[in-house]
Formats: C-alpha cells, sequence, structure tokens
C-alpha cells in the first residue's frame, strides 16, 4: 500500500485492498485499449494473471464488463459508476443551467471542472455546435491539468503545500511536459490567481484557445473552475477577452451567488 497516492489519509486496518484492485482493472480501460486479453488486463494493472481473472470474472457477473473471444471491454453498466455522482452531486445539477446559458450566448463550448488528483475533470459541460478538438471532451474526461486554462486556474488556488507536493509529483513523471524549469510556471500560477482568470492560446491543441475563472464556495475556497474553449479561425484573442470574458465573470460571480447559499460544505 503506497499512502503517497491516497486523496486522504487512511488507517492500513481501513484499507479494502481488494477494491482498490477492482477499481484498477475498470480504468485500465481507455481509448487506447477498448478491448483487452487477460494477459494485457494483468500487465496493465500489475495484478497476476490470477488475480486478474478473479476480478474480470466477478466484474463480468455484475455486467461491468463482457467477454468474446478471450477479450474483454467494459458494458455500459460501468456509466452507472459515474451516474451517481452526477445525479447526487449537487455541483453538476447547480451548475448545469448556467452552463447552458452561457453556451446559447457565446456558442461555443462551455465546462465546469474539478481537480481529482493529479487530473483535472469535466464534471458539467454545454458542447459548441461544431466539434473544436480532435479528442472527445465530456463529461468525466480528464485532462493535464497544466495545458488547459481550466487547469490552471485550479492549480493557481491550491494550498501552497499541495501545490508544491504536485509540482514533485510531475517532476517524477518521463516526461513531464508543459512546465518551464526555470521557475516560470509557478509565476504564471501567481498571476493567474492575482487577475482571478486565465487565457491559454493552443496549449491543449493546436487551434484551440481557451478562457477560465475559479468558482468559490461561501468560504471562499475554490472548488472548481468554469472554462469556455473556442476555436481561433472563429474568436480572436482580442475577443475571447473583451467579449467573452465579461460573460464568463458574470456567469461565475451568479454561480458563486448560489454556491454561497450552500454553505462551506459545498464540494466539487
Amino acid at each position: 500500500m503506497d499512502p503517497s497516492r491516497f486523496v486522504h489519509p487512511i488507517a492500513p486496518g481501513d484499507y479494502v485492498q481488494s477494491l482498490d484492485k477492482g477499481l484498477s482493472v475498470i480504468k485500465a480501460f481507455n481509448s487506447d485499449r477498448r478491448t483487452m486479453t487477460l494477459t494485457e488486463v494483468a500487465e496493465a494493472t500489475g495484478l497476476s494473471k490470477p488475480s486478474a481473472r478473479r476480478f474480470l470474472l466477478t466484474l463480468q457477473a455484475l455486467g461491468y464488463v463482457s467477454q468474446e473471444d478471450g477479450r474483454f471491454r467494459l458494458r455500459p453498466r460501468v456509466l452507472d459508476l459515474g451516474g451517481s455522482y452526477l445525479t447526487s452531486g449537487e455541483l453538476p445539477a447547480l451548475v448545469n443551467p448556467y452552463l447552458s446559458e452561457l453556451n446559447a450566448k457565446l456558442r461555443e463550448a462551455c465546462s465546469v471542472g474539478v481537480l481529482d488528483g493529479d487530473n483535472a475533470v469535466y464534471i458539467a459541460r454545454a458542447s459548441a455546435q461544431q466539434r473544436i478538438m480532435t479528442f472527445n471532451v465530456q463529461v468525466g474526461t480528464r485532462i493535464d491539468p497544466v495545458i488547459t486554462a481550466l487547469g490552471r486556474v485550479l492549480l493557481a488556488n491550491l494550498p501552497p503545500a499541495v501545490l508544491q507536493a504536485y509540482l514533485q509529483r510531475r517532476q517524477q513523471l518521463a516526461p513531464a511536459p508543459q512546465i518551464p524549469p526555470d521557475g516560470g510556471f509557478t509565476e504564471d500560477l501567481d498571476r493567474i490567481r492575482e487577475q482571478g482568470w486565465c487565457l491559454m492560446d493552443q496549449e491543449i491543441e493546436v487551434g484551440v484557445r481557451t478562457i477560465a475563472a475559479p468558482l468559490r464556495n461561501s468560504a471562499g475556497t475554490v472548488i472548481a473552475g468554469i472554462n469556455v474553449a473556442a476555436h481561433t479561425a472563429r474568436v480572436s484573442l482580442d475577443r475571447l477577452q473583451d467579449e467573452f470574458l465579461p460573460e464568463l465573470l458574470d456567469t461565475q460571480a451568479r454561480i458563486e451567488k448560489d454556491l454561497a447559499e450552500y454553505g462551506p460544505d459545498m464540494l466539487g
């Protein structure tokens, strides 16, 4: 058990290792590994083949995976796991009407996301009429927070010790792109935190510009970020800042007014 990877500390006696391993099997499937053999699942998770087999067969019995010709794939029932959060979580329900309204005004993709571990995760989204990215961004998509305005406003508002721990973990990755070694990245985060928003031009993908602002609960804690993404062919940098930013900040203020009614316990 590696405690450094836990989101919250846990006593060894309270830790259920089999649950961890079962979830690791589900998370092993992604856009690059849509189907896997038993051997491939074992390699992707670090489990022994007998253990991987037991977890796969259990998940199959529960309807979360299927098997055909020796290859396993996820079943739609896996969506129930994320759907439980989306239907029970207060934040997605609160922000969705605001995203729809902002999307109708700007006619570009609008999203709300949170930090989950070392990733930014989209928890609510109103899509653009025209797809602007080569990869499909939707609710539940996880992304490197460094390469998008949404992620950077979240990183910029982390407590200093938490941010430092994140940067140290990132340095251990091979490679760890997008972070200049001269300290410029932390200076950029300081600027984002002070001005209250972030604009990024074609760092997430060539042809895509993003602008984002943080969302705070009544205690002033940043619990999420709100983001607009637009294609360079349709939206200039000047228009993004002069026209989109005021609309974004107006939506931010109205969401935060609603968040205040929930009190400081509202989490992302």
